[in-house]
């Protein structure tokens, strides 16, 4: 067992470092192989050994090694985040189907997250193939069809009417992110994840709001939290809804 989560924790780190390309340049729309890894700020090639997960920042100390610009801290976070998520899926489901859709809603949810704080953009070329591979998993564990597809209508129709009341205030990336959760997810787990995202955004707003540090029409990227969302959906979702059915007295 310790093997085996070891072996997923590492996998993670790896992965990690393919989201980082991920979040950089779908957004920008490059391609994710050409050209190789390079620094953002003087553009030079990274070698080998400026590639190792976590370790090849710890050893240049936060800097690139040609031009000694800075390296943002957010490289190092996404590949812990995914490092850990990959340890947590391994935990609870180990090498199984299941555990394979997990793992591919997790590394959706970290890129949409990270993009959307850094650009204000969820991209189509992230959360379309997304929806497909999701689509993929419920083909080929057929008895979740009828939920996948409910938890697409849910999450892609609340966001949708939201966007159409808002006027602009929530983006089409949102809504594409949503039904992609949707199908993952499935009913009623979907419906958990929006409450958290929305108890979470409309918290976060109201404080950024209140100290001053956002306007009330500012737009706040709503991808991270559609992702906490579908996170904690994904491993205590049944959980929390257990817990609002009793308290309803169900």
């Amino acid at each position: 067992m310790i093997l085996e989560i070891t072996l997923f924790g590492l996998a993670g780190l790896c992965v990690g470092s393919f989201l980082n390309v991920c979040i950089h340049r779908l957004p920008r729309r490059e391609s994710l192989i050409f050209p190789a890894s390079r620094c953002p700020c003087c553009g030079t090639a990274l070698r080998p050994w400026e590639l190792v997960p976590v370790l090849s920042y710890l050893w240049l100390r936060g800097r690139c090694a040609s031009c000694g610009e800075r390296i943002s801290g957010r490289y190092t976070l996404v590949e812990l985040l995914s490092a850990a998520g990959w340890v947590a899926v391994g935990a609870v489901r180990g090498p199984t189907l299941a555990a394979a859709a997990d793992l591919v809603l997790l590394s959706v949810l970290i890129v949409a997250a990270f993009a959307d704080l850094e650009t204000q953009l969820i991209p189509d070329r992230l959360t379309l193939p997304g929806t497909l591979a999701g689509l993929v998993f419920v083909a080929l564990r057929p008895a979740g069809l009828a939920s996948a597809l409910g938890g697409l209508g849910l999450g892609g129709g609340v966001l949708l009417l939201l966007a159409l009341v808002s006027g602009g205030g929530m983006g089409g990336g949102d809504v594409k992110l949503a039904a992609l959760m949707g199908v993952f997810l499935g009913w009623p787990r979907i419906a958990a994840a929006l409450a958290v995202a929305f108890l979470a955004g409309g918290m976060t707003g109201l404080a950024l709001v209140l100290t001053g540090r956002k306007a009330r029409r500012d737009r706040i990227p709503f991808g991270p939290f559609l992702a906490l969302g579908g996170v904690t959906a994904l491993f205590w979702g049944e959980a929390l809804i257990r817990w609002y059915l009793a308290g309803l007295g169900r």
